[in-house]
């Protein structure tokens, strides 16, 4: 069972001042959160402690991290807990215990769903895993010095320009990479890249003309790639450039660089956190600049045998700037089924206060996490987002340009007590209901959400829907 407390154990940062901006409140809940995991973790107190009503809490916190606040509360216990299964023989019950879940079955549940794999396969297997990294909002809103070293998140990270007079030549592999790979630290799962990192250690030797206790290179290459994948270039810093034939090579040409370094305590770390935290500081780091970069961002490893473990990110600095490297544009083909969106990318597609007010409410009210689809209807063709509860359907969310439709089933156990209230919701809604043919005794609304007034109707018909247990008793 969930550690029960009378009293609310979330320790929250003092208020430095009575004026604070919204990114320093969220980020002191962040922070929070964190030194709290394996306690029970209230919104009403988080929010309490930020001086916000658990309702703006939420959304500022939605906008802000990406994520609602208690799917980040869970992200965040299973990525300590995985730490857990490797470093420690606790058994697994235990570590469920430790990190706020109620038995094994339920932590399994929540590992496996989040992962894809269950803890007894990690803890057997150790597969590398993706985390979804823990946002530092000071970052975008601090002044970062150039040289000098700057905190964030427990990590060291420090950007710097160097000018490169020789070209350095690296040869390896190429390898097939899932665009799902380069969402800043916000994808989650089994880690393909970190898996291509450990086949390449695997092969290194057979690269011909290495250099001695020379750099490792990590290149995404979008050219030529496999449909909604990108080329990802791992190699070995080589004397000259000699490509033999199977093995690919890259070139780091001579010029002038912006250069993000970051150290960690051992190499898995580098490649599944350290090189997200990296690419969004750079980032910020540029626009603070206003600076540009080129076509390329190259992750350089110096050789993994020295006591250091160390990652530089290597960006050629540019005039005129290219398409951004470090981030994928929010462009997707909702009828290509092939090409699964992220949240993210279809949050910016809709770009609806009126969608995130509606997706928060599910994803904390009713403690539903989104399911991303593909649906073949013919009404409604393309990805779309489903919610459930207890093994129901609540609604499934269409996203669209600018709006979206929320489609409610109004069944048997819902239409006496709908149809009552029917009087009290919109003319739309009134007219929408008379006019959608029933079939099975059910009506299938799809419900167009363009306003604030529908978006109620929505919420109104959630709560009839929802009440599963008042209907068939407890």
């Amino acid at each position: 069972m969930k550690r029960q407390t009378a009293v609310p154990m979330v320790s929250l940062t003092p208020r430095r001042s009575i004026k604070m901006a919204a990114w320093e409140v969220i980020q002191d809940a962040l922070d929070a959160i964190d030194r709290n995991l394996p306690e029970e973790i209230g919104i009403e107190t988080l929010a309490a402690g930020a001086s916000l009503s658990p309702f703006y809490f939420q959304r500022l916190f939605r906008k802000l991290v990406k994520k609602p606040v208690n799917e980040y509360i869970k992200l965040r216990r299973l990525e300590t807990a995985s730490k857990a299964l490797i470093e420690s023989r606790l058994k697994i019950t235990d570590i469920a215990f430790s990190f706020g879940f109620s038995s094994h079955a339920n932590f399994t549940r929540a590992f496996t769903d989040v992962y894809g794999i269950s803890p007894e396969e990690y803890r057997r297997y150790q597969f590398p895993l993706n985390h979804f990294i823990k946002p530092d909002l000071r970052s975008a809103h601090t002044a970062i010095t150039e040289n000098e070293p700057f905190i964030t998140d427990g990590i060291a990270v420090e950007v710097t320009r160097r000018n490169l007079e020789e070209p350095r030549y690296f040869s390896g592999f190429e390898f097939a990479l899932p665009e799902g790979e380069l969402d800043d630290g916000r994808t989650v799962g089994v880690s393909m890249a970190g898996q291509l990192w450990q086949q390449f250690h695997q092969q290194k030797q057979l690269i011909p003309a290495l250099l001695p206790n020379g750099c490792e290179i990590g290149v995404l290459l979008g050219e030529n790639a496999p449909t909604a994948c990108c080329k990802y270039l791992l190699a070995s810093e080589t004397i000259k450039e000699n490509i033999a034939k199977g093995f690919a090579g890259f070139v780091l040409p001579a010029g002038e660089y912006i250069i993000c370094r970051v150290e960690a305590e051992k190499f898995s770390d580098l490649i599944e956190t350290a090189v997200h935290k990296a690419a969004d500081f750079t980032r910020h780091w540029m626009k603070q600049q206003r600076l540009g970069c080129g076509a390329f961002a190259a992750e350089i490893y110096p050789a993994v045998t020295r006591e250091e473990c160390s990652m530089e990110l290597w960006l050629p600095l540019a005039s005129q700037p290219a398409a951004n490297p470090l981030r994928r544009e929010n462009k997707w083909d909702k009828h290509n089924h092939w090409l699964k969106p992220s949240m993210e990318t279809i949050d910016a597609y809709v770009s609806s206060d009126l969608w995130i007010e509606l997706r928060t409410l599910l994803e904390t009210d009713y403690q539903s996490s989104p399911l991303i689809e593909f649906s073949k209807c013919s009404a409604q063709h393309g990805w779309n987002i489903k919610y459930k509860k207890s093994g129901r359907s609540l609604c499934t969310l269409y996203p669209l340009a600018g709006y979206f439709i929320a489609l409610v089933v109004i069944g048997t156990r819902e239409r006496v007590e709908f149809e009552m209230k029917l009087p009290t919701f919109s003319d739309y809604l009134q007219d929408l209901y008379r006019n959608t043919n029933g079939g099975m005794d059910q009506k299938w609304l799809m419900i167009e959400v363009r306003n604030a007034a529908v978006l109620e109707d929505v919420k109104r018909c959630l709560a009839i829907r929802g009440r599963k247990k008042d209907r068939e008793g407890k």
